[in-house]
């Protein structure tokens, strides 16, 4: 997996998400910001985050487990509030992992315990209406789905949808 520079000034849902992934470091080994879905040359879609680096590079991101962990956001919709208050986004944040790479002493499904970390981490930071599956987690991207192993054990994934208001605007 490659490393994505990040943003030297993000603004709005770039630079919340960018916080909050500087947040989660200790708990997702790739992190990425806001994802695009992509489109490969037989018509599957897939998360695809762009390069940042001036090109037009965009990086495809799919589980592999030379990797423990890996974790990019989908930006859902924004709603200005009245009177100066800010931006609530909403977001999804969306996890895939390897519980044997994560932990190697833990022999049973630990991912109730990784939700519960991640979850920790974003209410601490004003995170609100927090919502989570395990179901379904990439079915906005038909190139998972071709993958039969993508959350087969010891490989885990889960989606968690949240606001967060943001006073920056």
């Amino acid at each position: 997996m490659k490393t994505i520079p990040t943003y030297t000034s993000p603004k709005m849902q770039d630079a919340v998400v960018q916080t909050l992934n500087a947040l989660l470091t200790g708990y997702v080994e790739y992190l990425f910001g806001i994802a695009n879905i992509g489109v490969d040359d037989k018509g599957f879609s897939y998360p695809s985050i762009y390069h940042n680096d001036g090109s037009s590079k965009n990086v495809m991101l799919f589980p592999d487990n030379k990797v423990k962990s890996f974790g990019f956001w989908e930006f859902n919709g924004a709603n200005v509030l009245d009177d100066d208050e800010g931006v609530e986004y909403s977001l999804s944040f969306v996890f895939w992992g390897n519980l044997t790479r994560i932990d190697s002493t833990k022999r049973y499904d630990h991912t109730s315990e990784i939700e519960q970390n991640i979850i920790s981490v974003l209410k601490a930071n004003g995170a609100t209406d927090i919502d989570y599956t395990e179901d379904r987690v990439f079915s906005s991207y038909t190139k998972y789905a071709e993958e039969s192993q993508t959350l087969m054990r010891p490989n885990t994934g889960f989606r968690i949808s949240l606001n967060i208001h943001d006073f920056i605007c």
